[in-house]
């Protein structure tokens, strides 16, 4: 068992659901993550995670994103190298200024049409693919985006608990 995850399994129930909250701001999500604990290796808390994810719906997906900023958000992508909005979308710092422009154009459209913002995995993906991502979004209904969206977030949670083995 790696030293991140005994310390994990060693944090009381807060301090182990702060912890949790901080990868995906789904209380339903990180309550049903917590009551499998302990886990005996990475392998368990990514399969417990995902089986969690299985159990939440809608509203959960929605609590779930409106824990990131939107792609591309200058004032998030401000906070330095450490944040997790750099670590995860920073190359949209890199992109044309055009590309970010119409990022913050389309991510309103979206919010507007959909309700909720656009996710997605950002990790290895540059600005120009996301913004094509988005583009096609906004052509689907409500329904088909949340289940996108939602594939994308466990993506994410994935993503960030991968690296806490790093």
């Amino acid at each position: 068992m790696s030293k991140r995850l005994e310390t994990f399994n060693a944090l009381t129930e807060e301090a182990a659901l702060v912890q949790l909250l901080r990868v995906c701001t789904s209380t339903v999500w990180a309550r049903a993550v917590l009551d499998q604990r302990p886990f005996k290796d990475q392998a368990a808390l990514l399969a417990a995670s995902e089986a969690a994810w299985q159990l939440t719906g809608e509203a959960d997906w929605l609590e779930a994103f409106e824990g990131h900023p939107k792609i591309g958000d200058a004032q998030a992508l401000q906070g330095g190298a450490e944040t997790t909005a750099m670590q995860e979308q920073g190359q949209v710092n890199m992109a044309l200024a055009s590309t970010r422009e119409a990022l913050a154009r389309l991510n309103q459209i979206y919010l507007d049409r959909f309700g909720f913002i656009f996710i997605i995995c950002a990790s290895g993906r540059s600005a120009e693919a996301m913004r094509a991502v988005l583009e096609l979004s906004l052509e689907r209904s409500r329904g088909d985006e949340l289940h996108r969206a939602a594939g994308e977030q466990l993506q994410i949670m994935t993503r960030r608990l991968r690296a806490w083995f790093e």
